[in-house]
């Protein structure tokens, strides 16, 4: 008798482990896509929203879509996106001003790689965008310089881009690349 309970207890407990264990582990992990990023703020919340070119020989992309072409181009090391919820922690830019964001970092931290688009809904807060993303360019460049040295000519000074209403972050292997698909696309 106490030999059939002590059964029934331990597969219990094993159940229990075993269905806590699914749980846990049933949320997709961090993957380089072009899913849309919304933005929440205290002020409202943006969605991104697709624009279509209005001359078909003009190539223009969402935030996502940016960010999904140079990781095509560009060779990365497994990278996270840093989802709405995330992005204040990372860049301080009211999301009411946002029309639309994409971003992603190095997923394990050991690499300064990371790549951050804004489409802002006004051409006025293109240039305080900016300067937050130079901001964080400095903070990286601070972080890693000890961390990893071999790694710092990724920080080139040319991390910033702009194009129209689009504010790029850009540190990569292929800066250049990288800023080449920017531009293209950020119209």
């Amino acid at each position: 008798m106490k030999s059939s309970i002590t059964k029934r207890i331990m597969a219990g407990i094993v159940c229990a482990m075993v269905a806590v264990s699914i749980c846990g582990c049933s949320e997709k992990p961090a993957q380089s896509s072009a899913s849309e990023s919304s933005v929440t703020s205290d002020a409202g919340s943006v969605s991104e929203s697709v624009s279509e070119a209005s001359d078909s020989s003009t190539a223009t992309g969402t935030a996502a879509e940016i960010t999904a072409k140079i990781q095509e181009d560009v060779k990365f090391p497994g990278m996270a996106e840093i989802g709405a919820d995330r992005m204040a922690g990372y860049y301080d830019v009211a999301g009411d001003k946002i029309d639309s964001y994409s971003a992603y970092i190095c997923g394990s931290g050991a690499y300064p790689d990371e790549i951050a688009v804004f489409k802002m809904k006004s051409a006025d807060d293109v240039n305080a965008v900016k300067s937050v993303l130079e901001k964080r360019v400095e903070s990286q460049s601070t972080a890693f310089k000890d961390y990893t040295p071999d790694e710092m000519y990724k920080i080139d000074g040319n991390n910033v881009v702009t194009s129209g209403n689009y504010v790029a972050l850009i540190i990569c292997a292929d800066n250049a690349k990288a800023i080449e698909d920017f531009k293209a696309m950020a119209k």
